[in-house]
């Protein structure tokens, strides 16, 4: 019961973040346009025209950034848990022992040695 609750929990995070990361793109692709108000002569004077092309290539470059940070940090995050999860750790160690536990009865020992002499 506990595993399938942990299951249930696990995937009902996955889900959870895998959807504000995508409603988090979503939401950033729908920006609105910004319209150029045209500036007259005695105000371009002063001033240099300006790029909307290129501000919005920085931003759309820096929104891609901040994108590939998130997807990065929720797989640390989902590997870190994956990790230190505590029924995993339990059956690793488990596992071990068993492990080291053959070798000592299958290693010779001296005592059993010295009686089949």
């Amino acid at each position: 019961m506990k595993r399938l609750l942990g299951a249930f929990l696990a995937a009902l995070t996955i889900i959870g973040v895998l959807s504000a990361v995508f409603v988090g793109v979503a939401a950033a692709q729908d920006a609105p346009t910004i319209n150029p108000v045209p500036q007259t002569d005695t105000e371009a004077q002063g001033s240099e025209m300006i790029d909307f092309d290129k501000n919005q290539a920085e931003i759309d470059r820096t929104r891609r950034v901040l994108v590939g940070i998130a997807v990065v940090l929720t797989l640390g995050l989902a590997m870190y848990w994956w990790h230190t999860m505590p029924s995993r750790r339990l059956r690793i160690a488990s596992k071990r022992l068993a492990t080291q536990q053959n070798r000592r009865s299958a290693a010779p020992t001296r005592n059993r040695l010295i009686s089949e002499k």
